[in-house]
């Protein structure tokens, strides 16, 4: 399709209303006063435009004609507004803040890396849910505080060099080996100490020592 903004006898830049027709890839078929138009979209106009939106666009006397902004759109609220930069895009705010507000869902997504860097992040929520196929996390010092923890794994595994617990009370439940290996063991009861097996075995290579005031087999 000739493009008519050729046609024109003008030696300046035009600027006209129109409405899209109809696009295809980066081109915009956009219907003027004086006709049918081809347009690309400039730059500066970020909303991308849709098939029925009027336009304000520019026509220049070599025919070449550019969308500058969307004004209007029928059913604003039920189509999706698209923003679109192509390239690299880089927001540098200078002695102020960035807020972002919606009264719904806001979704972040990308098909590489997704980088955040800051002194200090806060999130809070009602409720939260992460699923990370591979996680690590690497710092110098790592605090929670939480009312209830449960925690579902197949194996879990704890390499440190000096593991502290403190606690009320402690229950475990093992349903078959619970083996221990350290270089020394040491128990300290301050009540009453009770062992119930249905069978035991005490084994030691040199010395087995039971020093009590009383002492009860049988």
């Amino acid at each position: 399709m000739d493009n008519l903004a050729r046609n024109l006898d003008i030696s300046y830049v035009a600027m006209e209303y129109g409405k899209v027709v109809s696009l295809k890839e980066e081109a915009y078929l956009v219907r003027t006063d004086f006709g049918e138009v081809v347009s690309e979209k400039a730059v500066s106009c970020l909303v991308q435009p849709q098939e029925g939106d009027v336009v304000l666009l520019t026509v220049g006397s070599k025919g070449e004609s550019f969308i500058l902004s969307v004004l209007k759109r029928k059913n604003e609220k039920k189509q999706k507004t698209e923003i679109t930069f192509k390239g690299n895009v880089s927001f540098n705010i200078k002695d102020g803040e960035f807020s972002l507000a919606t009264d719904k869902n806001i979704s972040l997504a990308t098909n590489e890396n997704m980088m955040l860097a800051s002194d200090k992040i806060s999130v809070h929520a009602n409720k939260g849910e992460a699923s990370i196929e591979k996680f690590s996390f690497i710092g110098n010092f790592f605090h929670t505080q939480v009312k209830r923890f449960k925690m579902v794994a197949i194996s879990v595994e704890n390499i440190c060099r000096r593991f502290t617990q403190r606690v009320k009370d402690s229950f475990r439940f093992v349903e078959d080996l619970d083996e221990v290996q350290t270089g020394s063991a040491r128990y300290l009861v301050k009540d009453t100490l009770t062992m119930q097996s249905k069978d035991a075995v005490h084994m030691a290579e040199e010395i087995v020592t039971i020093n009590a005031e009383q002492i009860h087999l049988g």
